[in-house]
């Protein structure tokens, strides 16, 4: 994980160093970029941890890719976008402890300090932030705000902070962050504090069955996973959860309905973020290949990349069910639900493995795992389990071709 950050980390500086060149015109631009080195000067690890943050990322790229397609018709202004530079340099002076001034302009009415929270200002336009002596301000023609202040006006970026034998789960709420909204499903606007409360709940009770029962999942999770981005329920009682493919580190997810849920929700997703985060630097498919493949989890032929993000997240899904197997309460629901998903993945990965657009490196991939998934396989569980979960999948694999029947 810490490999798969530095990675990250060097993207963002990358993405960056291009948004710079395409600002240097404006004044502001030089102001943000020397705020940012004398905060890392008097503070690397807390500038890097700040460029390493997956919302960071995300304005990062979707500025970058804005600039690229040179499209117009955007609601917001490229400048204004490009002006997030001087939010980002004031969150590296407060976290760094280093005076500045900087210009910034606000979206949505707020200006948005990554890790840090917003400064609602109520419209948009330019704005100031000051840092001295420790203290930060957000200022516009109308309006101050106190960075950390209690004070409607400031948002601060709440977290859900969980404990259990010695390992601590620790994820910011993402619900106001303008670059959130990368997921098929809404992101919800500011939670309320009973909400937050409920997300704590599940948190909390997540946490401590990871810790206990699937300790080196939770280890991976504290390692890795940063944030979440709250989604809007729609209504039908299907919990939705998603992964952004350019933000390492983040989940979107809908309201959870419990702890164990949101246990195998969070390995998922994280799943796929790992995976795409080595997708950066090693190829592991031929891109815009014409294969298509039946995927027990999904309605529709998947491509070879979309398969393989499926075999690995359902692995993580499996292997999670399989280890919760020993939580008291969990053992009937864990073992059939460990049943269904491991003998979907064993289907999915055979297809996998036929695939002609694997890279040598997705060859290797693929073999590693095959020895995930035969030692998932060895577990023994009650035949009426397994059973159940063989009838499931003829069922899927039925309705699959008779929706596809164009497909492989």
């Amino acid at each position: 994980m810490r490999q798969l950050a530095a990675v990250q980390h060097s993207k963002h500086l990358m993405l960056l160093r291009f948004l710079k060149e395409r600002y240097s015109s404006a004044p502001e631009c030089g102001e943000a970029v020397a705020v940012l080195m004398r905060a890392e000067r008097r503070d690397e690890r807390a500038v890097a941890d700040l460029l390493s943050d997956p919302m960071v990322g995300a304005w990062a790229v979707s500025t970058t890719r804005r600039i690229r397609a040179d499209h117009n018709g955007h609601a917001v202004p490229l400048t204004a976008e490009l002006a997030q530079f001087g939010a980002l340099a004031a969150a590296a002076a407060v976290r760094a402890g280093e005076d500045a001034e900087v210009r910034t302009r606000a979206l949505f009415g707020t200006v948005t300090l990554p890790t840090l929270g917003g400064a609602v200002l109520g419209s948009n336009g330019p704005a100031v932030v000051t840092v001295s002596g420790g203290r930060a301000r957000v200022i516009d023609a109308a309006t101050s705000v106190t960075v950390g202040a209690d004070n409607p006006r400031w948002r601060i970026l709440r977290r859900l902070v969980a404990h259990h034998g010695g390992l601590t789960g620790s994820l910011a709420i993402e619900d106001g962050n303008p670059y959130r909204s990368a997921y098929h499903v809404p992101a919800a606007g500011r939670l309320r504090v009973e909400e937050v409360r409920h997300w704590q709940e599940c948190f909390t009770e997540a946490w401590q069955l990871l810790a206990q029962w699937h300790p080196e999942r939770a280890a991976e999770l504290t390692a890795g996973l940063r944030s979440v981005v709250p989604l809007v329920s729609p209504g039908d009682g299907v919990a939705r959860s998603g992964t952004a493919r350019d933000s390492f580190g983040i989940l979107g997810l809908t309201p959870p309905t419990s702890g164990a849920d949101l246990a195998v929700t969070l390995v998922h997703e994280f799943q796929h973020s790992k995976l795409s985060a080595l997708l950066d630097v090693a190829p592991l498919y031929r891109p815009d290949g014409e294969e298509r493949h039946f995927a027990p989890w999904r309605a529709d032929a998947r491509p070879t990349g979309g398969l393989i993000q499926g075999v690995y997240a359902f692995l993580g899904v499996a292997d999670t069910w399989r280890a919760l197997r020993s939580a008291p309460g969990l053992k009937e629901s864990a073992t059939r639900e460990f049943a269904i998903v491991r003998e979907q993945v064993a289907v999915g990965l055979t297809a996998l493995e036929g695939s002609a657009e694997l890279t040598t490196k997705g060859r290797r991939f693929t073999a590693g795992l095959r020895q995930a998934v035969d030692a998932l396989s060895a577990e023994r569980v009650p035949r009426s389990a397994t059973d159940v979960a063989l009838r499931i999948l003829d069922r899927r694999r039925n309705e699959w071709r008779r929706d596809n029947p164009n497909a492989s």
